[in-house]
């Protein structure tokens, strides 16, 4: 249920809305519950696809933002971005209750997630898409806005009509709330962050030709992996069980260039921790 692919020949993907149950009519219905919700059940997600990366690139980008139904959420660690980074990128996960997660998802119908608003096709190229996912009465929906953040903070075009610059504003603004939840929510109401620990991890493998007298024993499954889909170039391997634990450690003293050491070669690995909704590098496919 993918509204935008990434995009590495400069073509403007549409914006637009899917609905899983591909139904028509009014907005959907909020809902805090769907019979086989599970912990790892996603309320509202926000990716960022697409725009000036490759698809490697694009499959270890962390979503903005992830609420559970449970309360949880998750997302990108600010203070992570600085290189190089850690080998695993940093997840931060907080917590809120039941009843926020409800108001957060009637907060995102509303904004226009998962609805069918016009936002227009700005023309301007290269740039991303940002999706919104959020589960409804009516099932999962996804919203997906061309140059939503870049353009919406630049307004000012002359393309786009008074109703789509109003409805890409709404949901620049829940975007907003949703990645500064102490603000939206109050400070009271949301847990301290934490550090996210996976139970999994996705591992994007290259061989290098490079050698280095200080790369460390890879600790996890046999490389170089699975061909990432229909594309053979790129392998990946996930991470799981008593390895994941082994791959924490290893990682922890490890920054984002340093190769690894398995079977006799020396290897790049780009790390993706696998989200409560993800189960391997299958999920991270574009």
């Amino acid at each position: 249920m993918t509204a935008a692919c990434t995009e590495t020949d400069g073509a403007r993907p549409q914006s637009r809305s899917t609905h899983a149950s591909d139904t028509t009519g009014p907005p959907p219905e909020p809902h805090s519950s769907v019979p086989g919700d599970s912990p790892g059940t996603v309320a509202i997600r926000v990716d960022v696809l697409g725009g000036m990366v490759t698809v490697d690139m694009q499959a270890v980008r962390l979503p903005k933002v992830v609420v559970y139904q449970d309360g949880r959420v998750v997302s990108r660690d600010p203070m992570s971005t600085v290189g190089p980074g850690p080998a695993l990128p940093e997840v931060q996960l907080r917590r809120i209750s039941a009843a926020d997660v409800r108001r957060l998802v009637e907060r995102a119908v509303a904004a226009g997630a998962g609805g069918d608003r016009d936002f227009g096709q700005p023309r301007i190229t290269d740039s991303s898409s940002t999706r919104f996912t959020v589960r409804t009465a009516d099932g999962v929906r996804t919203t997906s806005v061309y140059a939503l953040s870049e353009y919406t903070h630049a307004r000012g075009g002359g393309e786009l009509t008074a109703g789509q610059w109003s409805a890409r504003e709404e949901l620049q603004r829940l975007l907003d709330a949703l990645t500064d939840l102490p603000a939206t929510l109050g400070p009271r109401a949301v847990s301290d962050p934490v550090p996210y620990l996976p139970a999994a991890v996705a591992a994007f493998v290259d061989p290098v030709s490079i050698a280095s007298a200080d790369a460390p024993a890879w600790p996890g499954p046999s490389l170089p992996g699975e061909p990432f889909g229909s594309l053979t170039q790129i392998t990946c391997a996930t991470v799981r069980g008593d390895q994941t634990r082994e791959l924490l450690a290893a990682a922890s003293s490890a920054v984002s260039t340093t190769l690894w050491t398995f079977d006799g070669r020396q290897w790049r690995v780009r790390f993706r921790p696998l989200l409560p909704d993800e189960t391997g590098c299958v999920d991270l496919l574009p």
